[in-house]
């Protein structure tokens, strides 16, 4: 009983500080509740215009073959331009010959190849230009 009430409390509390909705358009929109402020954000799905889908498809090859890869280039993405890291890495290297853009496109937008490692500086919100726990103004 007493876990059943708790349940209700928890899920009340979550369902008033944070609820989700769809937009007009069918994607979602979290609604925040602080006191007196409402903030909206709507989720649009990410666009794949400027993204080369064989060439990340390719990538993620390489991720397979090679699993310790990713995590050692999400945490310095800039190892590509370490030959003997590369040179270590046949299916990387091949990767990156196939494709010679690649090697710029890891170091600036390496969360389009594989997800942060803990240790990643480029997820982080400093990185991004978003200062953490900012206060609203008033």
């Amino acid at each position: 009983m007493k876990t059943t009430f708790y349940l209700f409390v928890i899920t009340a509390m979550i369902a008033t500080s944070a609820s989700i909705t769809l937009a007009q358009d069918g994607n979602p929109v979290i609604v925040e509740k602080h006191g007196n402020m409402t903030t909206e954000t709507e989720f649009k799905p990410a666009g794949t215009a400027n993204l080369n889908i064989k060439m990340l498809d390719d990538f993620s090859i390489v991720k397979q073959s090679d699993p310790a890869i990713a995590p050692q280039l999400a945490t310095n993405p800039s190892l590509v331009e370490n030959q003997d890291f590369v040179q270590k890495h046949p299916g990387l290297q091949a990767f990156l010959d196939k494709y010679p853009d690649a090697r710029h496109q890891l170091e600036t937008n390496p969360g389009n190849f594989m997800p942060p490692a803990p240790g990643s500086k480029w997820a982080s919100h400093e990185a991004a230009g978003i200062p953490r726990d900012s206060k609203p103004a008033e």
